[in-house]
């Protein structure tokens, strides 16, 4: 994310030396009012990613702007806590497959993000020669906002041995001991029979947007505009799902990071935008 930013730093010093004084000019929102009259094209970065994007006016206080932005950072990587480590009850420590479980505390985790969306927002300029604006309009895209992974492929059998010995104990003992896996937050990954852990956070592929906006996007008195949008991702209640695609249910009250995602119905966008008007 910071190397995006630093590149659009670089790019808005050079495009706005290049304009002068005149940048500093109060600008309509266009030359003249007119359907598709107008072009910019712009770079954008932000929390729901870096992208580009065009804007072209479908009235005189009207103008629609459609682009592609997204983010895929690389592996976050972390220990996740083992909770076979909980297990004290005599008839599971006895167990063969429960003690190898318990002689690993910790696990590599990979966190990773991949978030990507086309967007088509529509903005209202209210007020004529001023740069504020409204925008609404949908992005459409990734469903998996961040994929776990084990980073030490097919290791985890262990996991799922002991896990299968303590569904067969609650079966018999009528007990309802929670799953054997790995501890994020409230939630416990479970390994998969190949060894794996494989979890993904999904959303919906379809997410309304709302904001409000500070700039121009298309001035009348030089080429080169900035503009900030603050706004809401509406992309539904997130689930987090195994690879089979059942969902993993909350152990707790939904606290940490995962418990605060869980409940998150709409994703906060800050987006910055530096565009140059073609005509």
């Amino acid at each position: 994310m910071k190397h995006y930013i630093d590149k659009l730093i670089i790019l808005l010093a050079v495009m706005f030396a290049a304009t002068g004084s005149k940048a500093q000019n109060v600008d309509k929102l266009h030359a003249q009012d007119g359907l598709f009259n107008h072009l910019s094209v712009g770079l954008n970065t932000g929390f729901a990613g870096s992208g580009v994007d065009v804007v072209m006016p479908v009235h005189k206080l009207v103008t629609v702007r459609a682009g592609i932005a997204g983010w895929n950072i690389g592996d976050i990587k972390f220990n996740a806590i083992n909770t076979a480590a909980e297990i004290n009850q005599m008839q599971m420590v006895e167990d063969d497959a429960v003690k190898r479980s318990q002689m690993v505390d910790k696990v590599e985790l990979a966190i990773k993000p991949n978030f990507w969306n086309f967007y088509v927002l529509g903005e209202i300029h209210p007020f004529r020669n001023q740069p504020f604006y409204f925008s609404a309009g949908l992005f459409i895209g990734s469903q998996n906002f961040v994929h776990f992974q084990n980073t030490n492929e097919n290791a985890l059998g262990f996991l799922y041995d002991a896990n299968q010995k303590l569904q067969d104990y609650n079966n018999v003992f009528r007990t309802n001991y929670p799953p054997i896996g790995l501890k994020f937050g409230d939630y416990v990954f479970t390994a998969d029979e190949d060894g794996n852990i494989d979890v993904r956070m999904k959303t919906n592929a379809v997410k309304p947007y709302l904001g409000i906006g500070l700039g121009q996007h298309l001035a009348k008195t030089h080429r080169v505009s900035l503009a900030v949008d603050l706004g809401l991702l509406f992309w539904g209640t997130p689930k987090f799902l195994l690879d089979s695609g059942t969902e993993i249910e909350s152990t707790g009250k939904s606290s940490g990071l995962l418990g605060t995602l869980s409940w998150l119905k709409a994703w906060p966008n800050l987006q910055i935008r530096v565009a140059y008007k073609i005509f």
